[in-house]
């Protein structure tokens, strides 16, 4: 199964989108017999369903054909795929739906009514759909319900996928695709210079690898797959670096064991076996334990990431395999290097002497503190930069006020119709400063159309325009600026006969010297042409991931966005005087309301789910990292403790032992901390060239001196147990045998 999707190019834009146009199936399916089949989503938006005394708004119904359950696999429970929306005015709804209206009823044969008074039969109850699925809906509607909705190639706004062979290449349907946009696109398209070229996405890449804005569900990003992944390897690395430094460090208490089994017939094949398996059984009881582990943290995992992950899926095999396979690796990792530095001690070596103080080689064991000390550091820096980056987003001034300001759907004509009179009401609260409609809500996309834009010489230019509606309060209800001329006003009637504000982008687009006056034409005849009559300061329409678009903004009155701009510290109160009036005004239809800042920021939401992830796995690299410090700290000291005896026989004081005990790990990490650095800036500074706006690396300084900081008192705190007891022991015990 592939989805069909447009990249546009424009004169001066370039952009993809995840629809199609209405007669774009039929036209592939009929024309190449090599597509096996193909259906169509249309969204109906937000419309409210009722049926007896029940009544919902509702966003995620969709019209479809009727041939969508025989290419995609949702569970039919009650009704016949085949035949479920063959007939008009028929709706199949999911089973969390199905209860919402119906109870534990069976449905079938029930009917529910829509937002255009449309009567509609149920003929089958699905499955919910997965929650892992890049397309998400709560019902669908038989497309023959409306059947003169045939659409033009000129307009998208449809998702739209094909089934081809198994085992056929694509690309092989690549000429037909502009076979097609030459014989129906190109005729409405070319003249205005707009170049339309369709692309296929495997439906199983969408979630993870697909870049456009408009998708139907936010999708994933496959960079943080490689992100996290490269993360567990580097604390598994960093345990293995543990496991290596402290049994080679500690390898003087085995020498004799060494020594006692060659001379009594073992080989060193046979005792490298030996101590592989001591690893390796003790990496697979690690792993025992972590899957009691991910068992009871599951749930908080869960909470945290936004997933559905069930512990039964760690059985299925394509998972449990690779665990099976890392977690030998991972033995076989650790254990190599003191297996073969342990099997090559010969006996007359460790047997004819007393000294056994054999612990492997101090450069390589340096090497590795160094390298997990790097880790470590890196990991911290990159934690700090990403919280850093997503403060600047939260903060940012986005060019408009969307504090205390609360945003509700009019998702019916009826409920538009009565806007002036509910918007009377509502000004007459005190806690109310100002009302206003608009065609959609900052944080939301905009429509787009072809049109003519007046350039510097006069001249009109065929341009595609991001295009609002917004009536006569919305500038100064959402605390907007206007930088030149001025806003729409009920002083002027003509604003009411094609007036429009441009933003700063717009007149940057167009390098006009005076914008003021400049016309835009969308269709024939004067009543479609609009002249500027200000410039509003740039604002995100969008979020933060995107530029700022040039745009048009219109009047229009009674828009299906409501916004309420309160001046009060008391909101829920407010926001009780504004439902009463709502019910007042509109009796019977659900009151539904949320604040623009939450809808706004939610769009950062999946970055902040990370950052925390990442925080997490940061502070467990740290903790192992210490764990293996301790370690070698203890042993260091063990190793030294005659040496500290005579220094302090001698006169040493506490903290001269001290510094002598902790300077060796303070160097290393000193050495780590200077190679993390320009890695952890690099890859930072990549990973933030994804944000069209971003923190400047050259201004984190601070952070990079944070994390060493704390890189150096975290090795401080993990060895000073060991060192401070060293310090402060008394030298007759170290000595007295001597």
């Amino acid at each position: 199964i592939y989805r069909i999707v447009s990249h546009i190019t424009e004169p001066d834009n370039e952009f993809t989108w995840a629809f199609a146009q209405i007669p774009l199936i039929p036209a592939v399916v009929e024309t190449y017999p090599e597509v096996v089949d193909g259906a169509r989503f249309y969204g109906r938006g937000r419309q409210l369903y009722k049926t007896g005394d029940n009544s919902f708004f509702e966003e995620r119904t969709f019209l479809a054909d009727s041939n969508v359950f025989q290419i995609f696999s949702y569970d039919m429970y009650l009704g016949d795929p085949a035949t479920a929306l063959m007939r008009p005015n028929t709706i199949v709804l999911t089973e969390s739906m199905s209860k919402k209206y119906f109870g534990e009823e069976n449905p079938i044969g029930k009917t529910i009514i829509d937002g255009r008074d449309q009567t509609l039969e149920v003929t089958g109850v699905l499955r919910d759909v997965p929650s892992n699925s890049h397309f998400l809906f709560d019902a669908l509607i038989s497309k023959s319900t409306f059947p003169d909705n045939l659409g033009s190639w000129g307009n998208f706004g449809v998702f739209s996928y094909i089934v081809l062979p198994k085992n056929y290449d694509p690309d092989k349907l690549v000429e037909p695709l502009v076979q097609i946009v030459s014989t129906h696109v190109d005729p409405i398209f070319e003249s205005m210079g707009i170049k339309v070229e369709y692309q296929l996405q495997r439906i199983t890449d969408i979630h993870l690898k697909s870049k456009i804005a408009d998708e139907a569900e936010s999708g994933g990003d496959m960079s943080y797959i490689y992100i996290f992944t490269a993360v567990a390897i580097f604390m598994l690395l960093i345990a293995c670096i543990n496991y290596m430094n402290l049994a080679t460090a500690r390898s003087s208490k085995r020498v004799r064991e060494v020594g006692v089994r060659k001379v009594v017939g073992a080989n060193q094949s046979q005792l490298i076996l030996q101590f592989l398996s001591e690893s390796v059984l003790l990496a697979f009881s690690a792993m025992v334990i972590s899957f009691g582990l991910i068992y009871l943290l599951l749930p908080q995992f869960n909470s945290l990431a936004g997933k559905n992950i069930d512990f039964s899926t760690l059985m299925q095999m394509e998972i449990l395999l690779p665990v099976l396979g890392v977690t030998f690796l991972v033995g076989i990792l650790s254990g190599a290097y003191p297996s073969f530095f342990l099997a090559r001690f010969k006996p007359t070596d460790v047997l004819a002497s007393s000294n056994t103080s054999r612990s492997g080689s101090k450069s390589l064991r340096r090497g590795l503190v160094i390298l997990q000390f790097f880790i470590s550091v890196v990991m911290l820096i990159s934690t700090m930069l990403v919280y850093n980056q997503l403060d600047f987003l939260r903060n940012k001034d986005l060019g408009f006020d969307q504090e205390q300001v609360i945003s509700v759907e009019l998702s019916s004509r009826e409920i538009r119709n009565k806007f002036e009179v509910l918007r009377n009401k509502l000004l007459e609260i005190p806690s109310i400063k100002n009302v206003a409609t608009a065609s959609s809500s900052p944080g939301n996309n905009v429509g787009k159309l072809i049109g003519m834009i007046e350039d510097n010489k006069g001249e009109m230019l065929e341009r595609g325009v991001d295009l609002m509606g917004v009536d006569y309060d919305f500038v100064s209800t959402m605390g907007m600026h206007i930088e030149i001329g001025r806003d729409f006003s009920r002083d002027f009637l003509s604003d009411t006969t094609g007036a429009a504000l441009v933003n700063e982008a717009m007149v940057a687009r167009m390098s006009w010297d005076e914008p003021l006056g400049k016309r835009f034409q969308f269709g024939e005849g004067d009543d479609n042409v609009f002249r500027v009559i200000g410039v509003i300061r740039d604002y995100h329409q969008n979020s933060l991931y995107d530029m700022i678009e040039p745009l048009f903004i219109y009047l229009e009155q009674n828009q299906g966005n409501m916004f309420i701009k309160l001046q009060s510290t008391d909101l829920k109160g407010a926001v009780a005087s504004i439902e009463n009036i709502w019910k007042e005004v509109h009796d019977g239809q659900p009151f539904q309301y949320s604040f623009l800042d939450e809808d706004f920021n939610s769009q950062y939401q999946a970055d902040e789910k990370r950052g925390k992830i990442f925080t997490i796995f940061s502070i467990l690299t740290v903790l192992i990292a210490c764990l293996g410090l301790i370690g070698l700290a203890s042993y260091s000291t063990e190793q030294r403790t005659k040496e500290i005896g005579i220094r302090k026989a001698i006169g040493a004081s506490r903290r001269e032992v001290l510094i002598l005990l902790s300077k060796e790990f303070a160097i290393l990490n000193l050495i780590a901390i200077v190679l993390a650095v320009p890695m952890a800036f690099y890859f930072m500074d990549q990973w933030l060239n994804s944000f069209s706006y971003r923190i400047e690396m050259m201004q984190q300084f601070p952070v990079f001196i944070l994390a060493g900081l704390m890189a150096i008192l975290v090795t401080f705190l993990a060895v000073s147990y060991h060192t401070i007891r060293a310090a402060n022991s008394n030298p007759v015990n170290s000595l007295r045998e001597e």
